[in-house]
């Protein structure tokens, strides 16, 4: 072995031969950045784990499995464009019976800096619900509708902002990382055990 290598087997020991630490962003790279880049053809491929009470053999189960979201069409009207995803990180929790989850097709609308959940393809704000605006901060809290009870709670974590909507029987949340997406999803139940999360593995951004 020579000097070289000894020396990359060494500091490899404590991280320096291996993949570069992740840039922290700081606070004005991450406001120019694009929170969510959605755009037509872009994909992103999660690592799953599923965590479920099985009552028939009475006790906690575990599955994992690949998760791919894609915007499959983007529209752009009076300043909203709106972006068809299929595989919205949240159909992950959509199924309780240990069936698999189901890739549906849901709108999310981009107007300027602030995105929000439609109600159609189409780009139009008309009855569609808030989400957030960018660029957020640490321990804000985002109501879509002044008259709900529930919020979403942002908190600063490594890389960006995660965005948190607890509800009395569960809760769930997008990690934000700008510049990428989505980075990670969380679901929990509270209660007998329901529990996703998904890690991003790979991001392609439409060329």
């Amino acid at each position: 072995m020579n000097p070289t290598t000894r020396l990359c087997v060494v500091v490899a020991l404590v991280g320096a031969c291996s993949s570069p630490a992740k840039h922290q962003m700081t606070l004005q790279e991450m406001i120019a950045a694009d929170p969510l880049p959605l755009a037509k053809g872009s994909k992103w491929t999660y690592d799953v784990t599923v965590r479920r009470f099985d009552a028939d053999a009475d006790k906690e189960t575990a599955k994992t499995l690949t998760w791919t979201t894609e915007v499959v069409d983007a529209k752009e009207g009076n300043g909203v464009t709106a972006f068809r995803v299929k595989g919205w990180p949240s159909d992950l929790a959509s199924t309780e019976d240990g069936s698999a989850p189901t890739a549906t097709e849901r709108t999310i609308l981009r107007s300027g800096n602030n995105f929000l959940f439609g109600t159609s393809p189409d780009p139009t704000l008309d009855g569609a619900e808030g989400w957030f605006s960018w660029p957020v901060m640490d321990g804000q809290k985002i109501c879509p509708k002044a008259e709900m009870v529930y919020c979403w709670q942002v908190t600063s974590v490594e890389g960006g902002y995660a965005l948190t909507f607890y509800t009395g029987p569960d809760e769930q949340t997008f990690e934000l990382e700008p510049g990428t997406g989505i980075s990670r999803f969380h679901y929990a139940h509270h209660g007998t055990t329901n529990e996703v999360e998904a890690k991003l593995t790979t991001y392609t951004k439409n060329r």
